[in-house]
């Protein structure tokens, strides 16, 4: 019984870990993509495309082919939405879904 216990809790534990790593992922492809998309040339294009590229170069492989990737212009501001869901490699695990937002004014010609 204490055997199926400790194996329990190893694998809860490295589910918190994954589930903590494809969170700051997605925060880092969503802050990226504002970053690119606000400046005056580019928008909700570039956006995407970078946050794209951020995420898949972070999560590379099955993981990183699971993200949807939503940036427009909300007011003055660019928002980026990513999405991820990650089924459970254990079974009876939960399935992880994650979403990050990032957020910067959107820059404009004078």
């Amino acid at each position: 019984m204490a055997a199926l216990l400790t194996v329990f809790a190893v694998v809860f534990l490295v589910q918190l870990v994954m589930g903590s790593y494809i969170q700051g992922v997605a925060r880092a492809a969503a802050d990226e993509g504002v970053r690119a998309g606000s400046r005056v040339a580019a928008g909700p294009p570039t956006c995407e495309t970078r946050a794209m590229q951020v995420f898949q170069s972070l999560l590379p492989g099955p993981l990183g082919e699971s993200v949807s990737v939503s940036c427009q212009i909300e007011g003055a501001d660019l928002v980026s939405r990513i999405g991820v869901t990650v089924d459970s490699p254990t079974p009876g695990m939960p399935t992880l879904t994650i979403t990050a937002t990032g957020r910067a004014t959107q820059e404009t010609s004078r």
